[in-house]
């Protein structure tokens, strides 16, 4: 046989013309098995919400079954770690928050993988605000609360979702900046803080919107303070952080679409494509303003890879600052 820089030019395109062919098959069989998006908290969380919406719609946009799978457990590490040991093939991404992204790398020593080696940003999702919520009977306002705290330091009480937790960092970070010493409170998830909250027993908790709201409008909780940069058209009348004399602090989680780093360039941008056009549409452009959370599509895989690393920049020192003790 002669050797192949000898072949003729039609008998090139030929060869080009049957792979082609014979390739064909096994990309079509890839887009018809589903892809996974695992989220690591449970069944009915804002994430698996916020995940199970944009499956069914990144899944019209792909013309490929998109399922959610729950992976609860250690602060989303297992879910993560589910993603990073995946096979490379496209199939398998996870719903990222600010906790497994960021807070995770500072609070636990040993993780088996390593955020930026073993996972690939596909696109950016949503930035949520939290805000400060008191006690009914407390504070009026976030300079009276702070007022009290100065005066009994280590008196009054912040509830949260758990030790590492968003609601316990952010919380950490407010006693910092406000220059205040609370007494944290530690609970099995940010509902049992909040109706702790309602019944008068912390004086605090950082909560979403989507919670906070409908509790502070039938009067059994308080919004002292918005951790967004402007006011939020859902509570407009409460006032941000800044606006109260913090200017350089804010309260906020956040979500991203990852996959393994060995993903395929090409598959990258046919999800980060998906995930820009569902991101787009006004159903899903609601349901992240109806949780209280910025839309933050389009974006790059680049992009979000960026921020995920300046977040870890700012936050990362800080938790570990805190020398916390993760059972």
């Amino acid at each position: 046989m002669p050797p192949i820089h000898n072949f003729s030019r039609s008998r090139r395109a030929s060869l080009a013309a049957l792979a082609a062919s014979v390739a064909a098959p096994a990309v079509w069989a890839q887009q018809d098995r589903p892809i996974r998006i695992i989220v690591g908290f449970a069944p009915g969380s804002a994430n698996d919400l916020i995940a199970r919406d944009l499956a069914r719609h990144m899944a019209e946009s792909l013309k490929q079954p998109v399922i959610v799978e729950n992976k609860p457990g250690a602060g989303g590490s297992l879910g993560t770690e589910a993603v990073a040991k995946a096979a490379p093939d496209g199939l398998t991404l996870g719903l990222g928050t600010s906790s497994q992204m960021v807070m995770n790398v500072a609070l636990y020593q040993n993780l088996p993988f390593d955020v930026e080696r073993d996972l690939r940003q596909i696109g950016l999702v949503g930035r949520t605000p939290l805000v400060l919520v008191g006690k009914a009977a407390g504070a009026r306002t976030l300079k009276e609360l702070i007022a009290n705290a100065r005066a009994n330091p280590g008196q009054l009480s912040y509830g949260s979702g758990g030790i590492g937790s968003i609601s316990h960092i952010v919380g950490e970070a407010f006693a910092r900046a406000a220059d205040i010493r609370l007494n944290h409170v530690p609970y099995k998830g940010n509902g049992p803080a909040m109706a702790d909250l309602a019944g008068g027993h912390v004086d605090m908790v950082f909560d979403g919107i989507i919670t906070a709201q409908p509790m502070a409008q039938q009067g059994r909780v308080r919004l002292l303070a918005f951790g967004g940069k402007q006011r939020n058209a859902a509570i407009p009348d409460v006032p941000t952080f800044a606006e109260q004399g913090l200017r350089d602090y804010d309260a906020y989680t956040w979500n991203c679409l990852f996959a393994p780093a060995k993903v395929a360039d090409a598959d990258i941008t046919r999800l980060n494509q998906a995930l820009n056009a569902a991101l787009a549409l006004p159903a899903m452009k609601e349901r992240l303003a109806r949780g209280g959370a910025d839309n933050l599509g389009p974006s790059t895989p680049a992009q979000a890879d960026a921020f995920g690393r300046k977040e870890r920049e700012r936050w990362v020192p800080f938790v570990r600052s805190l020398k916390l003790t993760i059972n």
